[in-house]
């Protein structure tokens, strides 16, 4: 990844940008919200600041990310019941 580009994705995302962590930018990994081998573009517009812990859950589990309006969205899969969503989360009861 080109150093500008992290530099950006660290100015949008400010730290691990999964709802409710807030790990240092240093510990985290720029995340392809389309994988790279699939045609997704390694640019702002497709990649997410996540930690490890939160990088494995999403290539592991029902947890999706997308990009809406510049911004990084979670979505929880069907299993998971919140009372309320997390912020940057569509999550509903």
């Amino acid at each position: 990844m080109p150093p500008h580009l992290r530099r950006a994705l660290i100015v949008r995302d400010q730290h691990c940008a999964f709802p409710g962590c807030r790990r240092r930018p240093s510990s985290c990994h720029a995340h392809h919200v389309i994988h790279w081998a699939n045609g997704g573009d390694t640019a702002l517009s497709n990649l997410v600041l996540l930690c490890g812990m939160h990088h494995r859950l999403i290539h592991h589990s029902g947890w999706t990310v997308r990009i809406t309006n510049g911004r990084p969205e979670f979505t929880p899969p069907s299993f998971v019941r919140r009372r309320s969503p997390a912020p940057g989360s569509t999550a509903a009861g």
